[in-house]
């Protein structure tokens, strides 16, 4: 927090830091109108806890803190994309970055929000089908934005000449089946969560839908990222500083750093 003038990082962190600050609080101050809190204060204290606190007091605390949660969440993503929208690294300086992070908010946070939601709806045994829509709506939002952007980002990379147009090449060659698999669940989980949208409706069947769905976004997400991360080639050392890359593995040879177990690099053997 020492450079927030001058460092994406820095603010990237504040805005995180406040969002967590404020979601806390949030929740510690929605407790008291909580009916499980008030049974538990009830039977344990005779409700005096529940009378000291004033639950409508505290209510309107929650709904404050609450509503400063959403825009910290929002800074800590904005700067958390500009923290890779760096000249160094071409293949992360394209406005791709931010349709992957802030698609996969709305997508990955409807989906945990969903099973948590729906889940509780259940066992209460009452209506859940408006809450899962919801989120589908949320998630099919995300994934479209996330999608938009990754085509954008093919042909921006497919026409360039910097190290992005390198690392776009490896992971069309090298990790090709891996990427075309990434694509093609996309595009399946694109039209699933359309048809369930559209003609699914409520009931046990649109639930395994939507938990189908589920699971594939989180597939397309862990490999999604994982390319996201590998592929990057840096312009101050090209070939250099990532996983499998043969001119990193190279370099950490020869300076010796491949003698060190948790670097990941097979030492030579002569």
């Amino acid at each position: 927090f020492n450079n927030w003038r001058h460092s994406p990082v820095c603010r990237e962190g504040l805005g995180i830091a406040a969002f967590m600050g404020a979601l806390g609080l949030h929740v510690l101050f929605s407790l008291p109108a909580n009916s499980l809190f008030q049974s538990l204060d009830a039977a344990l204290f005779g409700g005096s806890m529940t009378e000291i606190l004033s639950p409508g007091v505290m209510t309107n605390l929650a709904n404050v803190f609450g509503w400063l949660a959403l825009p910290s969440a929002l800074a800590g993503l904005y700067y958390m994309n500009r923290c890779y929208r760096i000249r160094a690294r071409p293949f992360w300086d394209h406005w791709q970055v931010v349709t992957s992070f802030f698609g996969n908010m709305l997508s990955l946070g409807a989906l945990v929000s969903g099973v948590v939601i729906v889940s509780t709806l259940a066992l209460m045994e009452t209506a859940y089908s408006s809450a899962m829509m919801g989120a589908g709506i949320l998630m099919l939002i995300g994934v479209s934005a996330e999608s938009i952007g990754l085509i954008a980002h093919a042909r921006a990379m497919n026409s360039a000449t910097h190290e992005g147009a390198a690392s776009h090449f490896v992971q069309c060659t090298t990790f090709g089946k891996t990427y075309d698999c990434r694509n093609a669940l996309l595009g399946v989980n694109l039209l699933l969560m359309m048809g369930l949208l559209a003609f699914a409706g409520d009931g046990s069947l649109a639930l395994a839908g939507w938990s189908f769905a589920g699971l594939l976004l989180l597939a397309t997400s862990i490999v999604g990222r994982a390319l996201f991360y590998v592929l990057v080639i840096p312009t101050t050392m090209p070939g250099a500083f990532f996983w499998k890359n043969k001119g990193f593995e190279q370099h950490a040879r020869d300076i010796g750093l491949a003698e060190m177990p948790q670097v990941g690099v097979i030492p030579n053997a002569h």
